[in-house]
């Protein structure tokens, strides 16, 4: 059996992004504290995946399209 899917980095409780269990944890750049301010979303410059079970940060990513992703509701059933 062979799989053509790459790895996504886990936790070790074995969680990964797409899990219910991990929490993104989001970080803006200045301009995107001056969005908010004035009530407009804006789109994180990085994103830490941590385990709501164990606390591990597991992923660090700034991939663009991962970020538009889960820019405000993470769509639990589009995993890739």
């Amino acid at each position: 059996m062979s799989t053509t899917a790459t790895q996504r980095p886990t936790c070790s409780c074995g969680h990964d992004r797409y899990h219910h269990f991990a929490r993104p944890d989001m970080r803006y750049g200045v301009g995107g504290w001056l969005n908010f301010f004035n009530g407009i979303s804006a789109q994180p410059k990085e994103i830490i995946f941590r385990c709501g079970r164990c606390g591990e940060a597991f992923e660090t990513t700034r991939d663009p399209a991962v970020m538009r992703a889960f820019r405000r509701y993470p769509n639990m059933d589009g995993q890739p």
